[in-house]
């Protein structure tokens, strides 16, 4: 089964140029980390969620160092709070 992490950032009202740093600039990088799909979800004025989809957990501990390495610079850029990152394996879908 698949295998997702699920990254929680806040603490920094998002922009429009925000958004476009994210399309333009980070979801490329992450892409590139052999994730299978991405999504960054805005769940309040100044908070979203980036949900990552690897094919397995060893894809994900092999993205791992590079996924928290983009996370510090952009939380540098946008001055957010550190975020708080669940992860597992998917055991049921439809």
């Amino acid at each position: 089964m698949s295998y997702k992490r699920f990254t929680i950032f806040s603490g920094v009202e998002i922009t429009d140029e925000m958004i476009e740093v994210m399309k333009t600039k980070y979801m490329p990088i992450i892409r590139t980390m052999g994730c299978l799909d991405a999504e960054i979800i805005q769940t309040g004025p100044d908070s979203r969620i980036i949900v990552v989809t690897y094919a397995d957990k060893a894809a994900a501990d092999a993205a791992k160092e590079k996924a928290a390495a983009l996370g510090a610079e952009s939380r540098e850029e946008f001055k957010g709070n550190a975020p708080i990152i669940h992860e597992g394996e998917v055991i049921v879908t439809m």
